[in-house]
């Protein structure tokens, strides 16, 4: 957590991202000097707390190993409370004018909480009354022109004879910088860490940058400068260029040594930090990787759309891992599989709505193994043992190293997610491959999801086609009539155009019913409810059983007289069907009495009224003949 902003708490002005360590490495007192430094060296930690039976005695550091090799210290016998930074060569600042209770939660494990600057070297304590204690230059004098250490040994190599076997198990060398006759001397630990062979340095400063990476030379070099003139610890991360390219990471922290009124000696240690560095990277790209997968699944949450899920998908892993090209394979019942989504980077073909042929896609052995819930890796394609027409077809697709990882739903294989690179080989990370299997994972939650939505949208159309439509004639019922009608008379109300009403009534249906039986009817029914949704076909026309016989039609625009057209067109057409009716005292087929209303609506009437008349005009054309048309007055 971060402490309070204070100068107090950032020496030398130049570091504000100091913490407080929650895991510090805690040794004893009685461990011996060679085992310190390798414990220090599994933590990939720069410093060591050091107890004893009554609690903290201080702080054992790599500038208190380069303390005690300068000294001749014996690694093997000599133990780490005898060359540690006791407590009581720390001094007490004032006690801070920002109390820092409110963002400093208490630790019972500790009376002084261990502080680290952003590189995660100890600068210092907290103690709980809130006093910061900074560590003077142990190797330094306590008052100026008094030395604290032995003078310097007679010029040459370090003696490495009791050293030797801890800088190796630590990954830990030394150097000695002796000012005035301006020449280094580096162990053959730190020869070996900068790349060089034993012997090789030739004790020029200069020629120590040939070995560092160019991007660090200026910073290592005002560091050691700073150090020499303000007479400061120092602590610097660099790089150095293995043989085959790779890059390895040194930590290299020191101290100037008095003589007189100035420093003559710059002494240090040189630590390898890769695989300190390697986890920090390793811990970062996770916390990207947890985003991302974070970021998808609440895309899923959010959308219901699987095509666009999946077009973010391909999108998103492309960019992160840095691949070629990236697909979603979607598995036909025969298993073979069809490219549904991709992200390519140009110059490469696309894959889009090809079947894939590769034997990591159709062979059974690797179906199997998919869905089970494994993916694989494949780093380069030629040491596959490939037969020649699957090369060919990799190759077409430019395809060199590739992952594959199961898309499952309900537990069945739905498709893959796969990765191409396709500039060369790639040794893929075991973190890549989790990635795509963590995405996976909420891809399946997706599809899920997405078949859930489908079927839950087609009960709904289901419910409403059941809420809505009559069940005999499948045309709109009474209750979807009156809605409607409810919704076009404020819609001709602002618009201030007509709007009609054509009622209908089959002529004599009881006796149709009774004469050929209500099978018959239901059927006669149906008959005359596509022929009058085939007459009434524009946008917003509603043909819609009113009751029993009749049937109901909104005409949205229609004044009287076009709506009187329509009527007709509607006698006519059920006239034509040619229905036996043997009942009917009219004529001997169907034929059906229309009444038509039709008005400009206003905001504040109500199709009641509109309805009233038109039903008025029905019964007209019943007691004035039947199978006709009546308009309202």
């Amino acid at each position: 957590m971060d402490l309070p902003h204070s100068p107090l708490l950032s020496p030398g002005g130049n570091d504000a991202s100091l913490v407080i360590d929650q895991v510090p490495l805690k040794l004893s007192a009685q461990l011996i000097l060679q085992q310190g430094l390798a414990a220090m060296a599994r933590a990939a930690k720069t410093y060591a707390l050091v107890y004893d039976e009554q609690g903290l005695l201080g702080v054992f550091t790599y500038v208190n190993a380069a303390q005690a090799s300068v000294n001749g210290a014996n690694f093997q016998r000599e133990i780490l409370g005898a060359w540690l930074t006791s407590l009581e060569t720390l001094e007490t600042c004032p006690e801070l004018t920002e109390e820092p209770g409110g963002q400093i939660s208490p630790n019972p494990d500790y009376d002084y909480w261990p502080v680290v600057n952003s590189s995660q070297h100890w600068i210092g304590f907290l103690t709980p009354t809130g006093e910061y204690k900074v560590c003077l230059a142990t190797l330094q004098p306590t008052e100026r022109g008094t030395q604290v250490l032995s003078p310097s040994p007679p010029q040459g190599r370090l003696d490495q004879e009791h050293f030797t076997l801890a800088l190796k198990g630590a990954q830990m060398g030394t150097w000695e910088w002796h000012l005035p006759s301006h020449s280094l001397v580096l162990s053959p630990e730190s020869e070996q860490l900068l790349e060089m062979a034993p012997g090789e340095f030739d004790g020029h400063y200069e020629t120590l940058f040939h070995h560092i990476h160019p991007d660090d030379r200026s910073l290592v070099d005002q560091t050691l400068q700073q150090a020499i003139h303000q007479g400061e610890r120092y602590d610097v991360d660099f790089r150095v260029v293995q043989p085959d390219g790779k890059v390895r990471w040194l930590l290299s922290q020191g101290q100037g040594f008095y003589h007189g009124s100035g420093i003559t000696r710059l002494v240090g240690v040189n630590l390898d930090i890769s695989e300190q560095k390697q986890t920090e990277t390793e811990l970062r790209l996770q916390a990207q990787r947890e985003r991302l997968v974070a970021q998808i699944a609440q895309r899923i949450r959010a959308l219901l759309d699987l095509d666009h899920i999946l077009e973010q998908t391909v999108i998103l892993v492309k960019q992160f891992i840095e691949a070629d090209r990236v697909i979603i394979l979607q598995c036909t019942p025969d298993m073979s599989g069809q490219v549904t989504q991709e992200a390519c980077n140009p110059g490469y073909p696309t894959m889009m709505g090809w079947s894939l042929r590769d034997p990591w896609t159709v062979e059974e052995k690797f179906l199997a193994h998919y869905r089970r819930g494994r993916g694989l890796a494949v780093a380069n394609i030629y040491d596959q043992g490939l037969a020649e027409d699957q090369l060919l077809f990799l190759e077409y697709f430019q395809i060199q190293a590739e992952i594959v990882v199961p898309l499952l739903q309900e537990e069945s294989l739905w498709g893959l997610l796969i990765a191409h690179q396709c500039d060369a080989p790639r040794q893929w990370r075991t973190a890549d491959v989790r990635l795509l299997q963590s995405l996976a994972v909420q891809v399946g939650i997706a599809i899920h999801q997405a078949k859930l939505h489908q079927r839950l949208t087609l009960a709904n159309q289901k419910l409403k086609r059941i809420a809505y439509l009559d069940g005999l004639t499948q045309v709109a019922n009474r209750r979807r009539f009156e809605q409607h009608l409810e919704s076009e008379w404020r819609r001709m109300a602002r618009q201030q155009t007509f709007l009609a009403i054509i009622l209908a009534d089959i002529d004599y249906f009881k006796g149709f019913n009774d004469l050929y039986g209500h099978q018959a009817g239901d059927n006669c029914l149906r008959l005359v409810a596509r022929t009058l949704s085939r007459a009434a076909r524009r946008p917003g026309d509603l043909v819609a059983r009113y009751g029993g016989e009749e049937f109901a039609v909104i005409l949205p625009g229609a004044d009287l007289q076009g709506a009187e057209t329509v009527a007709e067109d509607l006698r006519r057409s059920i006239r034509d069907l040619r229905v036996a009716h043997q009942g009917s005292n009219i004529d001997r087929i169907v034929t059906m009495s229309l009444g038509v209303a039709s008005c400009i609506p206003s905001a504040k009437g109500n199709p009641a009224s509109l309805l009233k008349q038109a039903d008025a005009a029905l019964y007209a054309a019943k007691h004035g003949g039947r199978d006709q048309v009546r308009a309202s007055p």
